[in-house]
């Protein structure tokens, strides 16, 4: 379903060859054939795929380091825990280096719980937060308004039902980071590294929010796959 431009491909799609070799009578190479950019249908069906090969396989147990900066000299860090379970069921637990808790969010498909008790300012949106765990999610009632390939990185701009947008860049299938946009402005943004092995989990995500001078970077220890998790760890306000 993939049709290329001169020095553009979808990601993890066969390549295209430039030209013909040239033959014994020393003749020179072709020019590369010319192919049109890829259709809005061609670009949603690959969205819809990588949607499909990036979400969570298996029940998985995270371990991280975390560090957070906030406005001024204040700075925090310590070990995380995520939890994930399929289908789209995830839990991000954020503790000091004493044990105290820093921060707690739960995200069931688009879903975001947090406790009343904690802070928010350190969590992302749905989106984006899935795009912390390597997952490309724009949401349910998400619709794409623009795409398009450049330099072999895959576009994807979408209109949430809150009239934000989420903006997103893949490459080789993979998301590369998400942008959540106010009125044409970026105002957070999340960075990912590379993927650990075949997992979708990167080594390095990175969460900022440009008003509030604030970040977040969260950096993988361990993974471990389980079978499965409590329910009652989804709903994060119960006593």
């Amino acid at each position: 379903m993939t049709a290329e431009s001169t020095g553009t491909r979808l990601p993890g799609v066969g390549i295209l060859l430039g030209g013909l070799l040239a033959g014994a009578c020393g003749a020179p190479p072709l020019p590369p054939p010319q192919t049109a950019q890829p259709t809005p249908t061609d670009l949603r069906a690959e969205a819809l795929l990588i949607e499909y090969t990036t979400r969570v396989a298996q029940p998985s147990r995270i371990v991280f380091r975390w560090r957070a900066q906030e406005p001024g000299p204040r700075r925090h860090e310590g070990t995380g825990v995520a939890r994930v379970e399929p289908p789209y069921r995830a839990r991000l637990d954020l503790f000091l280096d004493n044990g105290e808790a820093a921060a707690i969010a739960v995200l069931v498909e688009d879903e975001l719980r947090i406790p009343a008790s904690l802070p928010t300012e350190l969590v992302p949106p749905a989106p984006l937060m899935w795009a912390v765990f390597g997952v490309f999610r724009p949401g349910a009632g998400a619709r794409m308004a623009e795409g398009r390939i450049t330099r072999g990185t895959m576009e994807l701009e979408y209109e949430l039902p809150s009239l934000d947008r989420v903006r997103f860049h893949l490459r080789d299938r993979a998301v590369v980071n998400a942008e959540r946009l106010e009125r044409g402005s970026v105002v957070e943004t999340v960075f990912i590294s590379d993927r650990e092995g075949a997992t979708i989990f990167p080594e390095e995500a990175t969460y900022r929010n440009l008003p509030g001078y604030r970040e977040l970077r969260l950096t993988l220890e361990s993974i471990e796959h389980v079978d499965a998790f409590p329910p009652d760890i989804w709903y994060p306000n119960q006593p």
